[in-house]
């Protein structure tokens, strides 16, 4: 199951237009671009709280790590 998170930015907020140009430059979407930034925030968040676990496999290694949820 997806989840989708809705950010709503008032009408004088520069923010939208910011993150649509800086996601052109990369070539990616408002919503890649985004995401990005949350991820890069959040690892900041997390950093050095512990050391990778390695995996057998790379979805193993991304669940062991809490990037993915187990599979069921």
């Amino acid at each position: 199951m997806e989840t989708t998170i809705e950010i709503t930015f008032g009408a004088r907020e520069t923010l939208p237009v910011m993150i649509r140009n800086q996601a052109r430059l990369l070539g990616l979407t408002d919503a890649e671009f985004a995401k990005r930034l949350i991820v890069e925030g959040m690892e900041r968040l997390v950093a050095d709280s512990e050391p990778s676990k390695p995996g057998k496999t790379l979805e193993d290694f991304l669940v062991r790590n809490g990037a993915l949820y187990p599979r069921e």
